[in-house]
């Protein structure tokens, strides 16, 4: 089992390992970054530090829409804000059986519902593709 925050996009839900994310935090004004491709939103001002925000829903083929809260992963010195629907609640999840989807560990089924659980590293991987 591991402990994950549990995230929604549109009716899609992910769960983020709780070891890779810092916080959870509204979404607030991004400024566009010209050039930075498209699974960047733009940039947020939190705490004193300018982090890139991911359109997590673009990375995964997922639901699209109004995005307003970003869950803050880092893995060793990256860090990045994910835009998603909302973070719904921290729980534990069994490991998956099977590898996902390049950007996820698997899925698991939780309490009647399809959970992918992500690969924070993996996403973090292909966002740093995607600008270089």
């Amino acid at each position: 089992m591991t402990d994950c925050v549990r995230v929604a996009l549109g009716d899609e839900r992910y769960g983020v390992a709780v070891a890779h994310v810092r916080e959870v935090a509204e979404q607030g004004e991004l400024v566009t970054v010209p050039g930075a491709g498209p699974h960047i939103a733009g940039l947020c001002h939190l705490h004193g530090e300018l982090l890139p925000v991911v359109r997590l829903d673009r990375l995964l083929g997922a639901p699209t829409g109004p995005r307003r809260r970003i869950v803050v992963v880092e893995d060793g010195a990256r860090r990045a804000g994910l835009a998603v629907d909302a973070a719904e609640e921290v729980e534990a999840l069994p490991e998956p059986d099977a590898p996902g989807e390049p950007l996820t560990r698997g899925s698991v089924l939780h309490e009647g519902r399809l959970i992918g659980v992500l690969d924070v590293p993996a996403l973090l991987d292909a966002v740093t593709a995607s600008v270089t």
